[in-house]
């Protein structure tokens, strides 16, 4: 399987715009992604292509929401499944990754150190523990309840700024004080038939 290609038409289909350095440094992720799950379960996937085409392909869709953003936080960030894709592909961004997991945060650091990512900034914590970061966007994926990710996510959103919340087609929305619910946009990946969801709240006090 040609990763690069897989890569590149994932970025295609969502019409990110990239060079053949980030499809480059997205293949050294994958790699060393596949090669530490062999000792460390980082995901729960073992092929190289069924993350690119199941994980990081979320992160190729959520591309487009983030390019404006100044400083973006994904909450429960794991092995870097988005915060890493998303950092390769926009340089200017500045990424805030939170996990408490700290295997997972090594790992994040090593790809940071090894792609010398900018603008990069791993945590190893839990939510609640750390001071308001008011960031422009708060990015969320598989980290929990609506109403968890607000009561612990919230709060580091600046006045004006979003929640984007990644779910599936089952997930409803939810009211959250301080929150609109601005749009529901359904989605699907390219090779899956799995439909999905993303939620996009704006922070109005």
């Amino acid at each position: 399987m040609n990763l690069g290609r897989l890569i590149g038409d994932g970025l295609q289909n969502f019409q990110v715009q990239y060079n053949e350095q980030a499809i480059a440094d997205i293949v050294y992720y994958v790699e060393e992604l596949e090669k530490w799950n062999r000792h460390i379960n980082l995901v729960g996937l073992k092929s190289a292509g069924a993350v690119v085409k199941v994980l990081l392909y979320d992160a190729f869709f959520v591309d487009r929401f983030i390019r404006e953003s100044r400083t973006v936080l994904d909450l429960g960030s794991g092995s870097g499944i988005l915060s890493i894709p998303l950092k390769i592909l926009n340089s200017d961004v500045n990424i805030i990754a939170v996990d408490k997991n700290m295997k997972k945060i090594q790992f994040q650091r090593h790809i940071a150190r090894a792609l010398d990512l900018k603008n990069f900034t791993m945590l190893h914590a839990k939510i609640e523990a750390l001071g308001a970061m008011e960031v422009d966007t708060l990015l969320v994926k598989a980290f929990g309840s609506m109403e968890m990710i607000f009561e612990k996510g919230g709060r580091h959103i600046r006045q004006g700024g979003r929640a984007l919340i990644m779910k599936t087609d089952r997930d409803k929305p939810s009211d959250a004080e301080g929150f609109v619910l601005e749009e529901m946009i359904p989605y699907r990946l390219p090779l899956s038939q799995k439909d999905l969801r993303i939620f996009i709240y704006k922070k109005i006090s």
